[in-house]
């Protein structure tokens, strides 16, 4: 998996940190993109603009990157795009995506609809908070397709990726697991028999006990395993 984290200057001391921190360091592959270039983090500027809403060309211009770098990063079969202030599990991600061919057009996530009930001009798109994940067939299509230009900067980048995929036939695959609030949004009971995917946002919540709670244990087990596997190699 190649993790493209989002974020922009104000952030890069308070939330890329908290990722670095938790579900980052289980990351083999991660990108960290931004309109500011800053060798602390160190971040990919791909010469997009921030916005305070939408994003839509910084979006677009992520994939067409990785779309472009993907045969230089080793075995990269899917592709996690999240906000810098997603709070996730890379194992349970790891666990969820053996569940689906990655040589298939896919596009994972939770699945919102808008006025699809009412016009046939609706359509459904991946809820960009919880993490988007494509697959790196899904990626290659996506960034060269006239399909998926955005309008402008600032234009809602999982909304308009929702038109792109269903112009280019790539169906929604929805999982409850992905979660675009945070867990004092839900119902406990709703919550209970699950294992989440992801949170999002850090607003009047600890982060780093969100990923405590309901993300650091499984997460350590990667590496556990990784240790465990280079012990049984040598």
């Amino acid at each position: 998996m190649y993790f493209a984290v989002k974020t922009c200057r104000k952030y890069h001391k308070d939330r890329i940190p908290i990722v670095k921190d938790t579900w980052g360091k289980y990351a083999f592959h991660i990108g960290f993109y931004s309109e500011s270039e800053d060798s602390a983090v160190p971040t990919i500027n791909l010469g997009v603009p921030n916005t305070e809403h939408g994003h839509c060309r910084k979006t677009m211009a992520i994939l067409k990157h990785i779309s472009l770098t993907a045969p230089t990063i080793p075995d990269v079969k899917w592709v996690v795009v999240a906000d810098d202030d997603t709070i996730l599990s890379v194992a349970r991600l790891q666990q969820l995506l053996s569940c689906f061919e990655s040589s298939t057009l896919l596009a994972l996530g939770e699945r919102y609809g808008y006025n699809v009930q009412h016009s046939p001009q609706g359509y459904n798109y991946i809820t960009g908070g919880g993490g988007m994940v494509f697959s790196i067939a899904a990626v290659h299509q996506i960034a060269t397709s006239s399909y998926c230009e955005c309008p402008s900067n600032s234009t809602p980048d999982d909304m308009f990726l929702g038109i792109c995929l269903a112009k280019l036939g790539i169906p929604i695959t929805h999982s409850s697991l992905f979660h675009q609030a945070r867990p004092m949004d839900y119902a406990p009971e709703y919550l209970h028999p699950q294992l989440p995917v992801s949170f999002h946002k850090h607003w009047m919540t600890d982060p780093l006990k969100v990923y405590s709670k309901w993300f650091s244990q499984i997460d350590q087990q990667i590496e556990a395993d990784h240790l465990s596997q280079k012990h049984v190699e040598l």
